[in-house]
């Protein structure tokens, strides 16, 4: 009788720790699932803070227009009904830093607009995290078919470094001249640092 005690005991003790196996494995794969990481455009590091909203799946106002952006894109009709459509989308990936000096983790990034003809129209825009409140901000036309390179996020401004045209060329020469500018948040404000 001792033997079968035993046998059950044993049974008992690896199903009881397989159980605490799979919990382990649950809560490290659901924690993990649950941070929102995102790698700055310039780098392959990773923030180390969460942030409690996703740039990529979020809506932003355009020159006075709504758009809902699923999955870093959005598609609609460019007069309601016809077969034209504005197509928004991200370029690359959102940077992510502290843009109103709260030691949270707020996001800018790049969207670009197509309507279907020559031009490609790019706009900053960006997200604060105000005290647990998601607010967005106004967007600031960067320019048309220009060849962005980055969107970083330091000492609580954003670096935008991307290539344009002289002013007297025309729009279909290739960009040649390098530009960086800073832009900040002040009272949910996008705005160039002058």
């Amino acid at each position: 009788m001792k033997t079968g005690n035993t046998k059950t005991k044993v049974i008992i003790g690896i199903l009881i720790l397989i159980i605490i196996l799979l919990a382990v494995y649950i809560f490290v794969n659901n924690k993990g699932s649950k941070e929102n990481k995102f790698v700055n455009i310039n780098t392959s590091a990773t923030s180390t803070k969460n942030i409690n909203f996703d740039p990529l799946n979020f809506t932003y106002d355009i020159e006075g227009e709504k758009i809902n952006l699923v999955k870093g894109s959005s598609v609609s009709d460019i007069v309601p009904g016809s077969a034209e459509k504005l197509e928004t989308t991200t370029f690359d990936k959102p940077a992510i830093g502290d843009l109103n000096k709260d030691g949270k983790n707020d996001s800018a990034i790049l969207l670009v607009q197509d309507s279907g003809g020559t031009g490609l129209f790019y706009y900053l825009v960006a997200v604060v995290n105000d005290i647990g409140v998601v607010k967005n901000t106004n967007s600031i036309f960067i320019g048309d078919r220009i060849e962005p390179v980055s969107v970083i996020i330091k000492d609580n401004k954003i670096e935008l470094n991307y290539i344009d045209r002289n002013p007297n060329d025309p729009m279909t020469a290739d960009p040649t001249v390098k530009i960086k500018k800073l832009f900040e948040v002040k009272n949910n404000n996008l705005a160039e640092v002058k």
